[in-house]
């Protein structure tokens, strides 16, 4: 294969809170979507008042906690392998 993993994604990852997503960047800033973050309906389960409601605030941080974390991998791996 010609084409590269790196070549479609680009130089690092980005997260976006707005709508949970992922993006390749290129070194002409150019984005590419490339992953939704999923995960909301076990998410939430890690996050409940006694009372069985869900702790909102606290579960839609992990969520953006999990996508930038990916991102920063997908970057990191981007690096090591350029």
């Amino acid at each position: 294969m010609d084409t590269k993993i790196k070549d479609f994604i680009g130089i690092k990852a980005r997260y976006e809170d707005a709508g949970q997503m992922i993006f390749g960047e290129n070194a002409k800033g150019e984005l590419q979507l490339i992953a939704d973050v999923r995960g909301w309906g076990a998410i939430q389960n890690l996050f409940k008042n006694p009372d069985g409601t869900i702790k909102e605030e606290a579960a839609m941080n992990f969520q953006d906690s999990v996508g930038a974390f990916i991102a920063e991998a997908i970057t990191e791996k981007l690096v090591r392998d350029a």
